[in-house]
């Protein structure tokens, strides 16, 4: 089964003379266990297409499966497939600096339902956080860690709820060479827990270590090729 699935997916903003086109019929599938990179300029849409796939945008126009189901439209649904099917990566890491590393990577489990109590959330987190090396620093503050501790920080934060995707949108952008490559690293590695990787990037050494890469250019998909996938 094809884990996620989208077919003529277009985004616009605004009408008449103000319409913009964000995308244009974009196509896209992802299969279990794949990982697969989006790779364009600024501004051809990349970011857009993640947040029509992650459920936190409504689709124009066009049809999107996930888990082998038409994607809801209820908002309630949605926001329920979002932190079960979803795992979220962002640029900015987007963590809350001035809470404890397990109250950050333990949010998603506050709103799963049926709800996980205290006991197993801290439990949970105590696992995923020493899988990306930070067992050290589960009680330390955010504001205390380096910015590749604080993205590990976020991808532990994405894998907390096993989810079957993880959605990365330029996930190295703020971080430094070396830095960059132990977070490709940690992330391709999320398939070894049985989840897919979608991930925008600028950056052709992370697009080639994945499955598959995708390009973008004004809104559209323009070419397909394959990475080198090594890890």
């Amino acid at each position: 089964m094809v884990l996620l699935r989208a077919s003529g997916l277009s985004k616009t903003y605004g009408q008449g003379r103000l319409r913009v086109e964000a995308l244009r019929g974009v196509s896209l599938s992802v299969e279990p266990g794949e990982a697969v990179a989006l790779m364009g300029p600024s501004g051809c849409g990349k970011s857009t297409l993640l947040n029509l796939l992650g459920l936190t945008l409504p689709v124009t126009s066009g049809e999107l499966v996930v888990g082998g189901e038409p994607a809801p439209t209820r908002e309630r649904e949605r926001a329920r497939l979002r932190n079960e099917f979803f795992g979220y990566l962002h640029q900015e890491f987007a963590i809350v600096e001035s809470d404890t590393v397990a109250a950050n990577v333990t949010i998603p489990l506050e709103y799963a339902r049926p709800r996980v109590g205290r006991r197993q959330r801290l439990e949970r987190a105590r696992r995923v956080v020493e899988s990306v090396g930070l067992g050290w620093a589960l009680r330390r503050r955010a504001a205390e860690l380096s910015g590749g501790e604080r993205q590990r920080v976020a991808i532990a934060r994405a894998l907390v709820n096993e989810p079957s995707l993880v959605i990365a949108d330029e996930p190295t952008a703020a971080l430094d060479l070396a830095t960059a490559g132990e977070i490709v690293t940690l992330l391709l590695s999320m398939r070894q827990l049985g989840a897919s990787v979608l991930v925008a990037t600028h950056d052709p050494r992370v697009a080639e270590r994945c499955d598959r890469v995708v390009g973008m250019a004004d809104g559209r998909l323009v070419a397909e090729e394959t990475g080198i996938s090594t890890d």
